[in-house]
């Protein structure tokens, strides 16, 4: 028994290949903007990273300032009033 062979007609055939062709530019296309918009993410994300980390020094340098003595100093002048030694107060009259 002989095996039957199909032939597609040369319109056909051209038609199946621009639909091929049709389908991995879309196909294509679809992926260059998903890819443009991941960028886009991905830039946005790095600002946000180097705004919170410049944000994380400011908080250190915080920290180790409020653990010097001239930090503490300060502190104890104005929210207790410390005086040191032979210094002169004034006290303003709050009318």
């Amino acid at each position: 028994m002989k095996r039957r062979r199909y032939t597609l007609k040369p319109g056909t055939r051209v038609i199946i290949v621009l639909a091929i062709l049709v389908y991995f530019s879309f196909t294509f296309i679809k992926q260059e903007f998903i890819i443009q918009d991941q960028y886009a993410k991905m830039d946005s994300l790095n600002a946000e990273i180097a705004q919170v980390e410049g944000q994380n020094d400011d908080l250190k340098r915080q920290i180790s300032y409020s653990k010097s003595q001239k930090y503490i100093e300060k502190m104890a002048r104005e929210k207790l009033g410390w005086v040191k030694e032979g210094e002169i107060v004034f006290i303003e009259d709050k009318k």
